[in-house]
């Protein structure tokens, strides 16, 4: 009799056991701590599809990113909200703290609430989000925890895209065109689409960090002038020279650095288009490879996106101001009308003035900032162009990735080498004000890396 009472209560125990939701937060942890790099990748696949342009995108990984560090940041005690330090965020919502919550889960709905928004079609991050969710659910999370969980992470989502409403993109796309002048002077469309100006108003957008579109603003320091004793005609012949007599190691460069979103082809009377990742999206990528590579946890990782992303954005803010009021010409009408009227550059040149490289300033500003938080002999191998059929490239430094960027615009015969030079210069200074301006721990985060 005793040995049957005691079957009876073991099978009543396994029947409660079994009825018992899963929760592994060992496995949740693992599963958490990768999220923010898959979905960096997912954003940036979402990207290329709709081929926004690299000031729209810089915007795009912005955004996402701060909510989901900001939906992390009660769980994680020693870091601090953003709220008050990026321009015009106002306190975030807090959780409720009678409800348990899985922060990790807050902070992927958070990103994919404000990514879903951001981008063309919703649908193709929502599949992301479906998929995610399933995941969590197969590795056991119990419900009334994932329920608390997505419902913050919603709540932080919808409070940043308040946000992200009022940063003048919206008017922006209501303004007019950019004025092609006549003058022999500025900036005109160049083959082979001869595209209007992209992003004119640029300027006009809220910096996430500066202070003004204009408070890095560099002087250009050539005067146009066309005699073959000025300063431009010497930096257009040098462009003229490298692209007649480039070697296999500097074509291989200038197209590693593309990083063209939209490149178009001719064959006939047709003509096609390849889509390809855009600057800040090369930037993006080495910064998940960091983030993989020294084993980051997800609130670090949110930090790190936060400062990447964010100098980023402020560097194409900074940089379009500079280039829409000096207007400058480029190097393949210069070329064209005062030496060599045959004459191509290797990359297609982006439709919008010359000064500065764009390119040099995002890459300075997130090399800067990289360079904080992972250390000035960071060695890695970037394999980000390995999708187009590009070998990978070693280098010793983020500094060194930033520099070669430069040379890739000389070499690719798509901007003089001032423009590059005094790119890198506004760059690095504004991923500097980013990193000492943004404080993301209550102790001093250069301290605590």
């Amino acid at each position: 009799m005793r040995n049957g009472l005691h079957l009876i209560f073991l099978l009543a125990v396994a029947a409660l056991w079994g009825c018992e939701e899963k929760h592994d937060v060992a496995a949740l942890d693992k599963f958490s701590k990768k999220q923010l790099t898959i979905w960096n990748d997912h954003l940036s696949e979402v990207i290329i599809k709709d081929i926004f342009t690299p000031p729209v995108a810089s915007r795009i990984y912005a955004y996402p990113n701060i909510a989901a560090y900001e939906a992390l940041v009660p769980g994680n005690t020693a870091y601090k909200s953003l709220a008050g330090q990026l321009n015009e965020l106002t306190p975030v919502p807090q959780p409720d703290t009678s409800e348990e919550i899985y922060y990790p889960v807050s902070s992927v709905i958070a990103f994919s609430t404000v990514g879903k928004k951001l981008v063309l079609v919703e649908a193709n991050m929502q599949k992301y989000e479906d998929e995610y969710l399933e995941e969590i659910q197969k590795i056991g999370i119990r419900e009334e925890v994932l329920k608390n969980s997505i419902a913050y992470g919603r709540q932080v989502g919808e409070h940043i895209l308040a946000w992200s409403k009022a940063d003048h993109y919206k008017e922006t796309r209501a303004l007019t065109r950019h004025f092609i002048s006549k003058s022999i002077d500025v900036w005109q469309p160049t083959a082979p689409d001869y595209m209007p100006a992209v992003e004119p108003h640029w300027n006009k957008m809220r910096p996430f960090v500066i202070d003004s579109a204009a408070a890095f603003r560099y002087d250009n320091p050539m005067a146009f002038d066309s005699t073959a004793t000025s300063a431009l005609y010497k930096e257009a012949m040098e462009v003229y020279n490298t692209v007649n007599n480039i070697d296999e190691e500097k074509l291989l460069i200038a197209r590693f650095w593309d990083d063209n979103p939209n490149v178009s082809y001719t064959k006939g009377h047709v003509t096609y288009f390849k889509q390809k990742l855009t600057p800040p999206g090369h930037w993006m990528s080495i910064a998940n490879l960091a983030i993989r590579r020294s084993n980051l946890n997800m609130m670090e990782a949110a930090e790190t996106y936060v400062f990447v992303t964010t100098a980023i954005a402020d560097g194409f803010i900074s940089c379009w101001d500079s280039k829409f009021k000096y207007n400058s010409i480029r190097p393949d009408t210069y070329i064209d009308r005062y030496i060599d009227e045959n004459w191509e550059p290797i990359l297609q040149t982006p439709p919008f003035p010359e000064f500065p490289s764009g390119h040099s300033v995002i890459s300075a500003a997130a090399a800067a900032v990289l360079t904080h938080k992972f250390g000035d002999s960071f060695t890695y191998v970037d394999s980000t162009q390995m999708a187009i059929g590009l070998p990978p490239r070693q280098f010793n430094s983020f500094n060194e990735a930033a520099y070669e960027v430069g040379e890739s615009r000389v070499y690719g015969g798509i901007h003089f080498r001032p423009a590059c030079l005094k790119g890198a210069e506004q760059g690095k200074a504004i991923g500097e004000l980013v990193y000492d301006r943004l404080k993301t721990r209550k102790t001093d985060h250069t301290a605590a890396l």
